[in-house]
């Protein structure tokens, strides 16, 4: 009873802490849009939702899935020390290694095609928000339940960006500006935190082998691949969109959709805090993980349904923060992409026990199949109903991912883990 409490604490704890952490990747950026947009129009603010389209995958790649698979391995031996160096100092090196390649084919992409040719600036000035992913070691710390660590500097590096966008950002032509002051925040984040590891836990220097470093991107390549059909399917949608058509309309539903993100952040902040004590449970079988979900996931669940309610109810207010009486139908969008979160919530036990349990394969099959899904949805409807094509195209990827999780979760026999009720009337069924 009394770890039981500790655990819920800690839980409680962390989140608090990674909610401090991603509030400020999302929010600040989401509220520094009213100020943002008036100095570079809507039609400026899409082509730099655009960039950050195809900049966040980047970031999904050099993360390349270390917060599930470097978070597992901490968290089964985050005692040992020398093997928790040896693991840090590893994946920091493939991290650069990754990095030195995607900024390759940046600069190939800026060569040839010629939209990227003609923002050229934008792309590279903002190539500094990969590199600060990259250093940020926001896995380890997630790893031994500790993200309060992390938090303080994070935040210090995101009131940078708000300070930088205030004091530079004065005309249209500053656009290029916006993602190298994120990428300036997120560096300095990135090294504060290499140095808060080092010295916390005092993790002895260790030269990463190229051996080493190979057997962590194979044992990672599946969920990046994961982590990439996520991020595809959320911002894929702002250029597809785009193409068919145009800066004002893309930046209208921008301001929605990041509103949407902001809010669907917290069920994912939810998952990854309950991760690493999830792995450490699952070792000790389906008694342990039941009254887990029942006194953690229950009350978050009933809490999100909440929270999405007052979203919908003051989706006027909110739109009119940020562009005023001149919304368009960003209202409307934004009052659907509400049930977005809710539906996220419903797949947060299979999805975390699926990788808990190493089904890394059953996690990318739904999640590739989901991308695909979203793609063709998105050309079907978005030259049906514009913007609101692609926010249904958005709530129907979500609702199949969230089907898809749960569908693995029976095969893989793992349902038993969450509900004792599910494995009775599974075995009734077949006695009959």
């Amino acid at each position: 009873m009394e770890e039981s409490h500790s655990r819920r604490s800690r839980i409680f704890s962390n989140f608090l802490a990674l909610g401090i952490l991603q509030g400020t990747n999302f929010l600040l950026p989401v509220l520094v849009m009213p100020f943002v947009i008036k100095r570079i129009g809507a039609d400026g603010y899409g082509i730099v939702a655009v960039a950050q389209v195809v900049l966040l995958i980047f970031c999904t790649v050099s993360d390349y899935g270390f917060n599930l698979t470097a978070t597992r391995a901490l968290a089964l031996h985050r005692d040992d020390i020398t093997r928790n160096a040896r693991l840090f100092f590893t994946v920091l090196a493939a991290k650069m290694v990754i990095c030195l390649g995607l900024f390759a084919v940046l600069l190939l992409l800026i060569s040839l095609v010629p939209f990227f040719k003609s923002h050229f600036q934008l792309y590279l000035f903002g190539f500094t928000w990969v590199l600060g992913q990259s250093l940020l070691v926001s896995w380890f710390f997630q790893g031994v339940e500790k993200m309060k660590y992390i938090t303080i500097y994070t935040l210090l590096a995101r009131l940078l960006f708000v300070a930088l966008v205030f004091a530079f950002i004065r005309q249209r032509s500053d656009y290029r500006f916006f993602i190298l002051f994120m990428g300036a925040g997120s560096v300095v984040a990135g090294i504060s935190s290499i140095f808060q590891a080092l010295w916390l836990y005092k993790l002895p220097m260790v030269r990463p082998m190229w051996r080493d470093i190979v057997n962590e991107l194979k044992e990672g390549w599946p969920v990046m691949l994961s982590n990439i059909s996520i991020n595809t399917f959320l911002s894929i949608n702002v250029f597809i969109l785009r193409l068919f058509t145009n800066d004002l309309i893309t930046g209208y539903y921008s301001v929605a959709e990041k509103v949407f993100l902001a809010t669907r952040q917290v069920p994912v902040m939810f998952s990854q805090v309950i991760y690493p004590p999830l792995c450490q449970l699952l070792q000790k079988g389906k008694e342990a993980t039941r009254p887990f979900f029942r006194s953690v996931y229950v009350p978050f669940l009933l809490l999100m349904l909440l929270a999405c309610v007052l979203l919908f109810s003051f989706s006027a207010f909110i739109i009119s923060f940020f562009l005023g009486s001149n919304s368009g139908n960003a209202v409307l969008l934004l009052r659907l992409f509400c049930l977005g979160p809710i539906i996220v919530c419903l797949h947060i036990p299979a999805s975390q026990l699926l990788m808990a349990a190493n089904h890394k394969k059953s996690y990318l099959r739904v999640l590739t199949w989901g991308t695909l899904l979203n793609v063709i949805c998105n050309f079907l409807l978005v030259q049906v109903w514009g913007p609101v094509g692609t926010a249904i195209s958005v709530l129907l990827t979500e609702l199949f991912i969230t089907v898809g999780f749960n569908r693995e979760l029976f095969i893989n026999k793992l349902s038993g883990y969450v509900s004792a009720r599910v494995n009775k009337s599974i075995l009734q069924r077949h006695a009959n």
